[in-house]
C-alpha cells in the first residue's frame, strides 16, 4: 500500500473505481452530479431570497412581501431537495421534473420582459437534465416505472446515446448564443463591470465596440459547437465558460450565480467524454438503416 493510499484509502479506492469505470458510466455520473449541483445552486439562490426572482412571482400575482417572507424559502428548499434526490435516489419522475422545471424557469425570463436571450442562456439548465433522462430512459406510459430509479441500464440503445448527445450539444450551443445576446443586443450593465475588472473603462468598451466583438465571438462559439464539436473546441469552451462565469462573483454577484450554471461547465466535458460513444452509435444506426 502506498503512503497516499494509507492516508486516504477511501479516496484512493474511489479514484481507482472511477479510472476503471466505463466511458458510459463516467458520462452518466458526470451528468447526474451536474444536475444535482445545478439544483443545489438554484436552491441556494432561493434561500438567499434573490431579488431578481420577484418579477417571476409577480407574474402569478404573488406579492413581493409574500415571496420574500416565505415562498422563496419553499422554492429554494424544493430545488435543494430535487438536487439531493438526483444525487442519491434518482427517480425518473424527478429527472423529468428537473427538465420541465428548467424549461419553465427559463421561459419566465422572456415572460416578464427580460428577452429571449435569457431563455437561451439557460440552455444548460434544461439541456443537461434532458441528456441524463434520455440516457437512462423515461417511464413511457408506465406510472410505476416513472417512480423507479433512473440508474444506468446494462444496455443503452444507440438512439438514446445519439439523442442524449444532441440534448447536451444543443443545450451548450444555446447557452453560448444566449450569453452572446447579452453583450451584442442587450448591453447588460454588469458586462461593463467585467471589463472594468481588467481596467477597461466604459468609454473604451463603447468606442472600441467591445460588446459587439464579445457577442459575435460567443455566437461563433455556439454555432461551432452546433456544427462540429471537436474536442479542442470543447476544451476551449470549458475554459472560456469557467473564466467568464467566475467573473460574476469577482465583480460582486452572489456565488450561486456561478454554481447554478454548472451545466455550462459539465456539458463540454460530457460531450468530450461521450464523443466516441456518439460516433459509434451513429455509425451503427446508419449501417442498419442502409441494409
Amino acid at each position: 500500500m502506498t503512503t497516499k493510499e494509507a492516508i486516504d484509502p477511501a479516496g484512493s479506492s474511489l479514484s481507482r473505481r472511477w479510472a476503471r469505470s466505463s466511458v458510459l458510466t463516467k458520462l452518466y455520473w458526470l451528468l447526474r452530479v451536474g444536475v444535482a449541483v445545478e439544483y443545489l445552486g438554484h436552491g441556494w439562490a432561493g434561500l438567499s431570497r434573490s431579488r431578481a426572482w420577484l418579477p417571476y412571482y409577480d407574474l402569478f400575482g404573488i406579492s413581493a412581501d409574500t415571496a420574500v417572507r416565505w415562498l422563496m424559502y419553499v422554492t429554494g428548499s424544493v430545488d435543494i431537495l430535487v438536487g439531493l434526490v438526483v444525487l442519491f435516489f434518482p427517480l425518473r419522475i424527478v429527472l423529468l421534473h428537473a427538465t420541465v422545471w428548467g424549461v419553465f424557469t427559463a421561459l419566465l425570463r422572456p415572460a416578464v420582459g427580460e428577452g429571449w436571450w435569457e431563455f437561451l442562456e439557460r440552455g444548460g439548465n434544461y439541456g443537461m437534465p434532458l441528456a441524463l433522462l434520455v440516457l437512462v430512459g423515461g417511464g413511457g406510459w408506465s406510472l410505476r416505472r416513472w417512480f423507479t430509479q433512473g440508474h444506468l441500464p446494462e444496455q443503452v440503445s444507440d438512439r438514446a446515446l445519439v439523442w442524449s448527445h444532441w440534448a447536451a450539444r444543443v443545450g451548450l450551443a444555446l447557452l453560448l448564443i444566449g450569453h452572446s445576446g447579452f453583450a451584442l443586443f442587450e448591453n447588460k450593465s454588469y458586462f461593463y463591470k467585467y471589463f472594468a475588472f481588467f481596467g477597461i473603462d466604459g468609454g473604451t468598451v463603447d468606442s472600441a465596440n467591445l460588446m459587439a466583438v464579445l457577442g459575435a465571438f460567443e455566437i461563433l462559439l455556439g454555432l461551432a459547437v452546433l456544427i462540429r464539436p471537436v474536442k479542442p473546441l470543447l476544451w476551449f469552451v470549458l475554459t472560456w465558460k469557467l473564466f467568464t462565469e467566475l467573473l460574476r462573483p469577482l465583480v460582486g454577484q452572489e456565488w450561486f450565480q456561478f454554481v447554478e450554471r454548472d451545466g455550462d461547465y459539465v456539458l463540454p466535458v460530457a460531450l468530450v467524454i461521450g464523443a466516441g460513444l456518439y460516433a459509434a452509435a451513429r455509425h451503427r444506426l446508419r449501417t442498419r438503416s442502409a441494409t
